[in-house]
Formats: structure tokens, sequence, C-alpha cells
């Protein structure tokens, strides 16, 4: 359902009530260095399989009936048809075969093999990778990274965090930083309009009621008393964000059914009655960053990929496929695109993307793959090197390999790699501080 406006304005986190702690104590973090960058989170619900797509093994060297001592099955011949059998390289990097149209995006791109999860539980892992932090049983602990981000950023943007199927948390950062989440892509449009969706139905004389009544401003102006504090002033500027929003036209950049979008729909080969699917939410999160409404997103492009079962085989392939090419088009957009502050989109943008962990390279005796506590990440955009990988798993098992950070190689004595060093890494490139994590980044990712 649209959302009302007291609820827009509490997700938003533009009500009194939602101010945090450390706004409240004038810790503003670094909102006052106002980067002029922009940081997309990534996630693929469930678990991607590396095999099929950022960590493959040719099965000419990894056969069926080396299984028992490899304990690696790449399982490509029981893939749908239109599925390539064998990896295939591209530059120096090599991919599965349901990676859809990243190769076309690739000297943009970086990939992280070999990362340690430590977990093969659905909400720890997923909960590391959004705040770099192991959480204390499946509670997170700290705040997401993308709200760093944003915290850092400032609130240069009417919605600063925008988060599509994304958990965000927001311990120690300002109000503002706090993610505002959209349950769907065709929400957006009437979120950001003046009526904030009252129904069509809604008689007129109502809504001409309701309009008086949001119009009308509360004796909130400076001056001696509880309208003099700090709190106050805060809950003015956020309420004449607030206003900012709902009154300006954005709303049309997120009618995807219309004119002004014609380009966008033609981009992600999206419809009125796709809009709910990889494609549409890649645009929605385009959208978001170039039309200034947020310069911070958390998006879910792939959902459904805890494939413990014989349908492994049409759901992991399809499904991660479909994500992999909602990321190279919106990456592919953001290269072309322009920054209003000049310059393109990308090289302002840091790209994680991530899932929970893994799956078994194994075959489990359901035609289906279970937990792994190994990963993969990707990583694209400001301050980070493309068209490279870094890191590796084993041949046996693939479980994760020390890595030497300054060259990204396996080495004896290396590091092993955690999501921790990812999203250091992301932060550094992009000209963040990521002291919160306590990590160090993988030097090999980062430009100059």
């Amino acid at each position: 359902m649209p959302l009302d406006r007291r609820e827009f304005l509490k997700r938003a986190g533009l009500t009194a009530g939602a101010l945090s702690l450390s706004t409240l104590l004038g810790r503003t973090a670094h909102a006052a260095e106002g980067l002029d960058r922009y940081f997309l989170h990534v996630y693929f619900e469930g678990g991607w399989d590396m095999l099929l797509g950022l960590d493959p093994r040719d099965p000419a060297a990894f056969p069926d009936a080396d299984v028992p001592q490899t304990q690696i099955q790449p399982g490509y011949d029981r893939l749908p048809a239109r599925f390539r059998r064998t990896p295939e390289r591209f530059g120096g990097i090599e991919l599965g075969p349901c990676v859809g149209e990243l190769p076309r995006v690739l000297e943009h791109v970086a990939i992280v093999r070999g990362i340690n999860m430590g977990t093969l539980t659905h909400e720890v892992g997923r909960r590391h990778f959004i705040t770099g932090r192991t959480p204390s049983g499946l509670t997170a602990r700290g705040d997401a990274v993308p709200t760093l981000a944003a915290a850092q950023i400032g609130a240069r943007t009417q919605v600063p965090h925008l988060s599509h199927l994304v958990e965000s948390y927001n311990v120690s950062q300002p109000a503002f930083a706090a993610a505002l989440p959209v349950a769907a892509v065709g929400h957006l449009q009437y979120i950001l309009q003046q009526s904030l969706g009252v129904p069509t139905g809604v008689p007129a004389n109502v809504k001409g009621a309701l309009g008086a009544y949001w119009a009308q401003r509360t004796g909130c102006e400076p001056g001696a008393g509880p309208s003099a504090s700090r709190l106050a002033d805060i809950y003015r500027e956020n309420r004449a964000r607030a206003r900012d929003v709902v009154e300006s036209t954005l709303y049309r950049q997120f009618q995807f059914e219309s004119e002004d979008t014609a380009a966008v729909r033609a981009h992600y080969g999206i419809t009125a009655a796709t809009l709910e699917t990889p494609l549409g939410r890649a645009a929605l999160a385009a959208q978001a960053l170039k039309t200034g409404l947020s310069r911070v997103v958390s998006v879910a492009l792939a959902s459904g990929l805890d494939t413990h079962d014989g349908g492994w085989a049409n759901d992991q392939s399809e499904r991660l496929d479909a994500g992999f090419t909602a990321l190279a088009r919106l990456i592919d957009d953001l290269a072309n695109s322009e920054a209003p502050s000049g310059g393109r989109m990308l090289d302002k943008t840091t790209i994680v993307a991530f899932s929970e962990f893994g799956r078994t390279p194994r075959l489990n005796e359901r035609g289906g793959r279970d937990h792994h506590l190994g990963n993969v990440a990707l990583l694209a955009g400001a301050g980070i090197r493309g068209g490279i990988a870094v890191g590796q798993s084993s041949d046996v098992g693939m479980g994760p390999l020390p890595v030497d950070l300054a060259t990204g190689l396996p080495a004896d004595g290396g590091v092993t790699l955690s999501p921790e060093a990812v999203l250091t890494t992301a932060l550094a490139g992009g000209g963040y501080d990521a002291s919160a994590l306590r990590s160090v980044p993988i030097g090999a990712l980062l430009q100059g």
C-alpha cells in the first residue's frame, strides 16, 4: 500500500521521534565534509552459487568422477539448454555460465574471491555484509555501511538513503542517514507526490481538506523556550526537506509508464507489467541516484537463491542470470550518465554487490546445493580498479585461501578475506572514512 504522510515522515527519519541520540548530542559524524559521492549496495538474496557466477571451475578439470576427492561439482550439464557448459574467460577474468550481461561491463568490475563468512546462517551472513561487523547471535551490530556513507555525504538530497528490499541499521549516525524503505518499485511515485498516495477514489472534498491540513505550519518558529533548542532546529530542517520532497516534481521520474521515462524503459527493457523484477529494481536505483533524489541506495536485484533441492538447476541459474543482467545495465547506465557536478556518475558511485554466503560446490542428494562458508563479492565504480579478480578459493572444497592484500594473490602468511575487508575497500575507494569497520582495504583493488 502507498505510505501515508505520517508513515513517510517516520520512515524517512524526518520526525522528532526518529531523531537518534547521536543527532541530539550534535554528533554529525562526517556529514560536514559533503563528499561528492554516491553509494550503491546491491544484494543477491538467499546465497548465490559461486560456480555458476563469479568463481567457476571447468568441468573437464573437475569431472563428476573426481568429486569424492575435490568436493567440487560444477553441474553445468544440468542447467537449462540456453546456458554454456563451460566457464568463459573475458579479458583476465573467468566467469561461470549464469552471469547474464555482466561481461559487457567487466572493465568496470572487480571480483573478490575466497571470502570467509564464518557462518551458514542467512541472517548472520546478510547482516555481516550489511554492517561489516559480525552479528551478536542473529542481531546486527553497528551501522549499516550505506548509512555510514550517507552520513559522510551529508543531507544533500531529499532522501539521503533509499532502501528497496534490503534491511538497514542506524545506531550512531545522524537521523537523516537512516534508510527510507520502499517495498515496491511502483510505490515511490506515490510517496513523492504531494498527495502522498491518497487513493484516487477519495472524494475531492476530502482530498482538499487533507491538503489544507497538510499545508498548515506548526508553531515551531525560532524564539525562546523549546523552539530555540537544537532539537527544534533539527525538526525544522527535516520538516523543510520533507516539504521539498512532496512539493517537487521528482515523482515524474519514477512513473515508469510515462513518456518522460521512455528512455529508461528502453534501456532496462521494462514495462508497467515488469516493474517488480530485477530490471525494474535496477531502474529504480539508477533513477534515484541520477535524479538527485538519493545519493545512497540499497537494492536487492535477485531473490529466491536458497536452492537446496532439485529446482536448483533452473531456479538458481535463471535468477542469478537475471540479477547480473540487471546489475550490468545499472552499471552501464551510470557509466553513460553525467553527474550533476560533472563527470560520469559511475566515477563517483561506489558499488558493492554481495550475497550472505556461497553454496556448496558439491551437489547434495536432492540435486541442489546447501550453504557454504566461502563467498565472493563484486566491486565497481569510484576508486576501484576494474577488469580484475583478486583472492582465490581452493581446488578442494573451494575454501578461502590467504591473500596478500597488496597484490590480491594467494600467499602463505597472507590474510583471509572477510566482508569487513571488502566493505573497507569500497569505502576507501570512494573516499569515505572506513575506520568504524576496523579493517584494512585490499590494496590491489584501489586505484592510484
